[in-house]
Parts: structure tokens; C-alpha cells; sequence
């Protein structure tokens, strides 16, 4: 299968646009993978913007940063909850296909946040 490059911008305005939910996106330019099929990866981010949409008290805060070592996708919501659902452990399996870890910080009663770094 030949590899494709993805831009990982235009890739989460496609998202955002389909979907049409409210955020407020702050994405930087020149992040891009070479993937052979991103259709997962595409899936593993409506998962987490829907978990993340069904605890939002206000729009979600999505960022795309260009890093000297890798790419950081984060999406955070505020959020008064103080329990979370669990969420699918296919997402870090998913992920590793893209060289990609996740990492899940919640400030119970205040926010929750996804990190997504891709390594370069």
C-alpha cells in the first residue's frame, strides 16, 4: 500500500466541518503524516470529540501544535464532572499504527483533556 501525506489541519477542519459542533480552534501549520490509510485515525478523533461533546458545558478547545520532536493534538472540553465514562481501549491501540501515544488529564470538576502527540 503506498503511503499518503495527511495534513493533520486540513484533516481536523474536515472533521470540524462534518460534524458541524462548536470549538474554538487554534491549529498551526506544516504537520503532516505519512499514513497508508488515515480512515482510523479519522475515527479515533470523532470518538473523542463525541465523548468529549456529550460532557462540554461550553465549545471545545482544539489545538494542533507544530513541536521540534512531534505533533500534539489536543482537545479539551470544560466540564463540571466528576466521573468519567471509560473510554475505548481500541483509541491507543488505534493510535500506534500512527506512531501516536494519548494522554487523558482530567481536573475533576473543571476540565478534561486528550493529548495526542505523533512523533515525527
Amino acid at each position: 500500500m503506498t503511503e499518503n501525506r495527511v495534513d493533520l489541519k486540513r484533516l481536523l477542519l474536515m472533521i470540524k466541518e462534518s460534524k458541524n459542533f462548536n470549538a474554538n480552534l487554534i491549529l498551526d501549520e506544516g504537520c503532516f503524516l505519512e499514513t497508508a490509510d488515515p480512515k482510523p485515525l479519522i475515527k479515533v478523533i470523532n470518538y473523542l470529540i463525541n465523548y468529549l461533546n456529550q460532557l462540554a458545558k461550553q465549545p471545545l478547545e482544539i489545538s494542533l501544535d507544530l513541536r521540534s520532536t512531534d505533533y500534539l493534538i489536543s482537545l479539551m472540553v470544560y466540564t463540571d464532572q466528576q466521573e468519567l465514562p471509560a473510554i475505548s481501549d481500541q483509541i491507543a491501540v488505534a493510535l500506534k499504527d500512527y506512531h501516536a501515544t494519548i494522554d487523558k488529564i482530567h481536573e475533576k470538576g473543571k476540565y478534561l483533556q486528550f493529548k495526542i502527540s505523533f512523533s515525527k
